[in-house]
């Protein structure tokens, strides 16, 4: 039997080892592997359209799915929540043509080196939807470690 992990059909041309664009950049370590980290603007890439800058998959550890998905927006200083939102949902999108209809953990998250609290509270307000269902995005800080915003014990 195939993990659903092995059936993420990605072009390797599109892989990359390191999550950094425009200034910000994001740590992979505790991620659990194994994973694939999908720049978004590379050569072969899943995405049409609107895209966010990273899609990270990876086989999930955890008793109850079997994928993570992980759209990820990179900003070194602030960001336009309509602007990110849009991008993020781009990911989602690429994401659910290229994963497996399995359980997945979804989590949408745009990294950055501060924001305006105005855009904030308006991201807050605008969840993005994978399969039919809404996902706040999730904000962290440039520089930080993504596996710590995964929220999963096993993870940390």
């Amino acid at each position: 039997m195939t993990s659903a992990f092995a059936q993420v059909d990605v072009d390797a041309r599109c892989l990359s080892q390191e999550c950094e664009k425009q200034g910000c950049e994001v740590g992979l370590a505790g991620v659990p592997c194994p994973f694939h980290l999908i720049d978004m603007d590379g050569p072969g890439s899943p995405a049409r359209g609107s895209r966010c800058d990273y899609l990270l998959v990876g086989a999930d550890d955890g008793p109850n799915h079997d994928l993570y998905v992980v759209p990820l927006e990179l900003k070194s200083s602030g960001f336009h929540a309509q602007a990110v939102s849009g991008q993020i949902a781009g990911g989602a999108k690429a994401a659910d043509r290229l994963v497996p209809r399995v359980r997945c953990r979804f989590v949408p998250i745009v990294a950055h080196g501060g924001a305006h609290r105005r855009e904030v509270d308006k991201l807050a307000k605008h969840p993005v939807r994978f399969r039919g269902k809404p996902y706040a995005i999730k904000l962290m800080k440039c520089g930080e470690e993504i596996a710590k915003h995964l929220q999963y014990p096993a993870w940390r």
